[in-house]
């Protein structure tokens, strides 16, 4: 379903250097409240950098990142108190899952409630509980991530990022990592959450995730966006020569 509301996240003119290599050149990118951007393309174009720049976890060189209300400058001094208002909005799940080995499935998702949104250890771990029962791993509370498979924990990562009530989820590849069978049960919660209104940006070689469960795909190479539209009429009919380079060899392979 594509939705027309106004941008909650809006990426105007966006420019990363990482020494004089040039990782995103001039991008721009709207994503409306409740929609579902998939970002593909081939290794190396900037996907992975772009999502960083969101959250300023690189932070980009020009351009201006918009997040609901908070507007933050690439190439200005950025105040802690802006880095905060900016990322509260945003939650993140990372192709490796960044657990804590020495804490409980319940510690991982209830200690960043208890540190960032000051809710007491009761109230963090009853929403931490309800949280892993939508991934399907209440079972899992008192377990550590050691003995969960990968796709259990990537689950347990989206799980804990969604304790913070973020606005907006971005995923950077999540399944990459992965096998074929789990990273469906990833998939599948990524689609639960595309389901209910969550916007989110993913970072995607998964292409039918890309097709059938986002709302837009922008196609990046070169650190620059070839294409961006309805995900259908992007993936199955590209404009460009690059674009149609690119999505015959993922047909192909």
């Amino acid at each position: 379903m594509i939705r027309t509301q106004k941008p909650y996240v809006r990426l105007e003119n966006i420019t990363k250097h990482f020494g004089t290599f040039t990782a995103l050149h001039d991008v721009s990118l709207s994503v409306p409240t409740g929609d579902v951007l998939a970002i593909i393309g081939p290794s190396g174009s900037g996907k992975s950098t772009l999502l960083r720049c969101i959250n300023f976890i690189e932070p980009p060189e020009t351009g201006v990142v918009t997040v609901g209300d908070v507007t933050v400058e690439g190439g200005s001094k950025v105040s802690r108190s802006e880095l905060r208002r900016l990322r509260r909005n945003l939650g993140m799940v990372f192709q490796s899952f960044n657990l804590f080995p020495h804490m409980t499935v319940l510690r991982n998702v209830s200690l960043a409630q208890e540190r960032v949104l000051g809710r007491s250890r009761q109230e963090a771990d009853a929403i931490s509980m309800q949280l892993l029962s939508r991934v399907g791993l209440a079972d899992k509370a008192a377990q550590y991530p050691i003995r969960c498979s990968g796709g259990q924990q990537q689950r347990i990562a989206i799980a804990r990022a969604l304790a913070l009530d973020p606005k907006v989820m971005l995923f950077d590849e999540p399944t990459s990592a992965l096998d074929p069978e789990l990273g469906l049960e990833v998939l599948a919660v990524m689609r639960e959450l595309a389901d209910s209104g969550m916007t989110m940006i993913v970072v995607t070689h998964e292409m039918s995730f890309a097709e059938n469960v986002s709302d837009h795909v922008a196609i990046m190479a070169d650190g620059r966006v070839l294409e961006y539209g309805p995900s259908r009429d992007v993936i199955r009919t590209p404009q460009s020569a690059r674009a149609k380079q690119f999505l015959r060899a993922v047909n192909e392979r």
